[in-house]
C-alpha cells in the first residue's frame, strides 16, 4: 500500500544510532565469553545481537567487522558439578592451562569453545576470533598492564567511587600466575619494573611474572584495556554489567581516564530464561543449567534459531521453551517465510508414522509416504530428509508426552471399551474412507459418522484414537487419517466395530 510506513528492525535502529554517536572509519563490534562450561543459547543472544548490528552497519555502507574474544585466560572459579573430583587442584588456574576434562582437546577452554565455534559456522555467523591467553602471551596487553600498575591508585579510586565499596589497600589490577602452583587467584603484587611484576603466592612461593603471559588484568580493567587494544567501537553485554556501578560504568571511566580511549557504544540486553516443564530457570554454563547451542541446532534449523532470538528487542527478556514454545516459533517462522515442502509440525506427525514398532528408529521412506498421502509433493528428498531428522530429534528430546503416540500394529486391547454407538460410528466412517480425501474432508466425515450413530463428535474422535493408538486422544484427527494408508485404516475400523 502506498504511504504505508515501513517498520525498521531494531538492529537497523541501533546501527543508525551508532553511526550518529560513535564516529569511526571502521566499526569493530565485539562479543565474547568465558568458556568455563557448555556455551548455551543464553550466551548466543549476545553473538546474534552483535551479528545483526554488524550486518545493519554494513547495509548502511559502513565498514564493520565482528570480533569474538574467548576469555581463555580467566581462572577456574570452582569445581563445577560436571567436573571430576580431581579438578579441585585446578581451581584458580587459567582455563587455557588446565587439561581437557574428557581428553579430546588441548585444554579445558578449547573443550567448551570448539563446539560453539562449530555452531557459529552452522549459523553462518562470521567472526574474527581472539583467544585471551594468546593475546596475553604475545604481549598485546603488556603496555596496558604496565599502565594499570603505574596508575593503580587512580583505578582503585575509580572502582571504589563507582561501586561505593572500599577495595583492600593491597588491591592490584594485575594478577600474576604463580610459577609453582599455577594459580592467579592467590598471588599478590609486591612491586614491578618495565617487564613484569614481583609477587608472593599463598602457596609460599615468590617470583617474577612477565607482562607477556605471566598473568592477567582483573576483569574490570581487562575489559577497558581490551577496547583500546582491539579497537572496539560497539559491544552488546548482559544487563547485569549495565547497572549503576557495574563493570561497564567502571570500564567507561578506566577507558577514558587511564587509557585515553573512547569507550564503545553499549548495547545492554536482557537474558534468555530457560523454560522447562513450565518452570523458569536462569541458564548457567558453570551450574550446568542450560542447553548447549550445538544441541539445540540438532533439533531446529539455524535460520529458525536465529529468528527465535532476533524477533525480540534486546531490552526484553526471552523465555526459551524448547518444547511447545519452540514449535510455536517454528510455526510463526514458516507462516512468515513459507515452509519448505512440508510444515515442521506436520513432519512431527509423519515421523511418528515412520517409526518401527516399539523402536525409536525411523524409516524416512515411510515418513515421506505419510507426507505424500497427506497431499504434500516431496520434490527435494534431501531437504525433506534433513528436516525430518530435525523433527525426529525434537520429538525425542523436547516434545511433551501429549504429542507422542504409537500407531498400533494390531487392534489395541483398549478397543474392548468402545460402546456399540462408537462401533457403529467407526463402521460408518470406514465406508466413507477413500484415497485422496483431504484432512478437512476426513474431519467432517468423523462428525457425519458421529451424527449417524447418535453420539457426540468427541465420542467419535475418541473411538478413532482408541482403535488406532490405544488411547483416547492424539494428533489432529483429520491430518492424522490423511497421512495413513486408507486400506489399513478401513480394516482397523471394521475390526474394532466387529
Amino acid at each position: 500500500m502506498s504511504g504505508e510506513k515501513t517498520t525498521k528492525h531494531w538492529a537497523e535502529e541501533i546501527a543508525e544510532e551508532v553511526f550518529k554517536r560513535r564516529s569511526a572509519k571502521k566499526h569493530v563490534v565485539a562479543t565474547g565469553i568465558t568458556p568455563s562450561g557448555h556455551i548455551h543459547i543464553g550466551n548466543l543472544r549476545e553473538i546474534i545481537i552483535a551479528d545483526a548490528v554488524r550486518n545493519a552497519l554494513l547495509k548502511q555502507g559502513v565498514d564493520a567487522e565482528m570480533i569474538y574474544v574467548g576469555d581463555t585466560y580467566d581462572p577456574l572459579r570452582r569445581r563445577y558439578r560436571f567436573l571430576p573430583e580431581g579438578y579441585e587442584k585446578h581451581i584458580g588456574k587459567p582455563l587455557s592451562e588446565i587439561p581437557d576434562p574428557e581428553g579430546c582437546c588441548k585444554n579445558y577452554a578449547e573443550h567448551f569453545l570448539n563446539p560453539f565455534l562449530e555452531s557459529l559456522e552452522e549459523l553462518g555467523i562470521k567472526i574474527k576470533l581472539y583467544r585471551a591467553d594468546e593475546l596475553y602471551k604475545r604481549g598485546a596487553y603488556a603496555d596496558a598492564i604496565k599502565t594499570a600498575l603505574e596508575q593503580r591508585a587512580d583505578i582503585k579510586r575509580i572502582i571504589d567511587e563507582a561501586t561505593k565499596r572500599r577495595s583492600p589497600e593491597d588491591w592490584s589490577p594485575f594478577n600474576p600466575i604463580c610459577e609453582s602452583c599455577g594459580r592467579l587467584t592467590t598471588t599478590k603484587v609486591k612491586g614491578f619494573d618495565a617487564d613484569g611484576a614481583f609477587y608472593e603466592c599463598e602457596c609460599g612461593h615468590g617470583g617474577f611474572a612477565s607482562f607477556k603471559g605471566g598473568g592477567k588484568l582483573t576483569w574490570r580493567v581487562d575489559w577497558a584495556a581490551r577496547w583500546k587494544i582491539l579497537g572496539v567501537t560497539v559491544e552488546p553485554f548482559g544487563k547485569d554489567h549495565a547497572v549503576a556501578g557495574g563493570s561497564y560504568d567502571t570500564g567507561v571511566r578506566i577507558s577514558k581516564e587511564i587509557y585515553g580511549y573512547e569507550p564503545p557504544f553499549p548495547i545492554p540486553f536482557e537474558h534468555i530464561i530457560l523454560k522447562l516443564g513450565g518452570q523458569l530457570a536462569k541458564m548457567s554454563s558453570s551450574a550446568g543449567v542450560n542447553i548447549p547451542v550445538k544441541e539445540i541446532l540438532e533439533v531446529v534449523p539455524p535460520e529458525i534459531l536465529k529468528y527465535a532470538i532476533l524477533r525480540t528487542k534486546p531490552e526484553r527478556h526471552i523465555e526459551f521453551d524448547p518444547s511447545l514454545g519452540l514449535l510455536s516459533i517454528i510455526d510463526e517462522y514458516e507462516r512468515r517465510f513459507a515452509a519448505d515442502e512440508v510444515p515442521f509440525r506436520q513432519l512431527v506427525l509423519h515421523v511418528h508414522l515412520g517409526r518401527r514398532p516399539h523402536s525409536e528408529e525411523v524409516n524416512l521412506s515411510l515418513v515421506r509416504a505419510a507426507a505424500e498421502r497427506s497431499g504434500y509433493a516431496v520434490k527435494d528428498k534431501e531437504a525433506f530428509a534433513r528436516k525430518a531428522r530435525y523433527a525426529e530429534r525434537w520429538l525425542q528430546r523436547f516434545a511433551p508426552e501429549s504429542m507422542k503416540f504409537e500407531l498400533k500394529a494390531a487392534l489395541p486391547p483398549e478397543a474392548k471399551t468402545l460402546t456399540e454407538e462408537q462401533k457403529t460410528a467407526l463402521q460408518a466412517l470406514a465406508s466413507m474412507l477413500k484415497e485422496g480425501m483431504t484432512a478437512e474432508e476426513l474431519h467432517d466425515a468423523i462428525y457425519a459418522a458421529a451424527k449417524g450413530a447418535g453420539i457426540k463428535g468427541t465420542d467419535a474422535f475418541r473411538a478413532v484414537y482408541i482403535a488406532l493408538l490405544g488411547k483416547p486422544s492424539g494428533p489432529r484427527a483429520g491430518w492424522f487419517l490423511a497421512s495413513l494408508d486408507k486400506k489399513f485404516v478401513k480394516r482397523r475400523f471394521l475390526e474394532a466395530a466387529a
